[in-house]
């Protein structure tokens, strides 16, 4: 994944642990399969950041974007679309940084071609969290001066869908290579869903190395 949104993070360390879990989340499809979930991706993003010992929120807000002469909302009051909520959430770190990893309704809706996530510096102005020149000129900002009422009924109301996706997760950092190796074949229809692990389990029973596993797969 095009990871060079996360340059405006000068923490090395939160950097890379972002950077491990947008490549994660590209890897197993969740931008794809949950990205217009503004909610549960927030929600998912400070749990695991969290987890590793940072302090992270989420926060609703709605996002403005600006090119030459037109303005396109997200999250704003009356503008949800094709079964959106009103509002949107992002995630805070550190209260420093603001990670938006649920931009699947731009992409949807607006531009294809936009951004899976996008992280930006606090701006510590009351009505905008923060804000982006983005390459194709367009000026993109988080605001605050309206949270929809919904963000946090919709918080509450994913708890348990958010467990289980994060269980999918979790599953997927302990065994990333049966992954990898499972979605290399299915994605050839080279071989079932079974057949697949069954070659992986003989493979780890002849204590094949990476290399020798990446080799046989091309």
């Amino acid at each position: 994944m095009n990871t060079a949104f996360l340059k405006v993070v000068k923490d090395r360390q939160l950097a890379h642990e972002l950077r491990q879990i947008a490549d994660d989340f590209e890897t197993i499809d969740f931008f794809q399969q949950y990205g217009s979930c503004c909610f549960a991706m927030s929600a998912m993003l400070v749990q695991l950041l969290t987890e590793k010992g940072y302090r992270a929120r989420v926060q609703g807000c709605y996002v403005e974007i600006k090119q030459d002469n037109s303005i396109y909302y997200v999250g704003y009051k009356g503008d949800a679309l094709d079964k959106q909520k009103e509002g949107h959430a992002v995630c805070i770190v550190e209260e420093q940084y603001l990670i938006d990893f649920g931009l699947g309704a731009l992409r949807r809706f607006h531009d294809k071609d936009f951004s899976h996530a996008l992280a930006c510096e606090i701006s510590g102005f009351n009505t905008v969290l923060g804000d982006l020149d983005l390459d194709s000129g367009a000026n993109i900002s988080w605001r605050i001066d309206w949270i929809s009422p919904m963000v946090e009924l919709e918080l509450q109301a994913q708890v348990v869908a958010v467990e289980r996706i994060l269980n999918d997760y979790y599953d997927f950092q302990k065994n990333r290579m049966a992954y990898l190796i499972k979605k290399l074949f299915v994605s050839k229809n080279d071989a079932p869903p079974d057949a697949t692990l069954a070659i992986f389990k003989a493979m780890r029973e002849n204590k094949m190395c990476d290399v020798e596993l990446l080799e046989l797969v091309e």
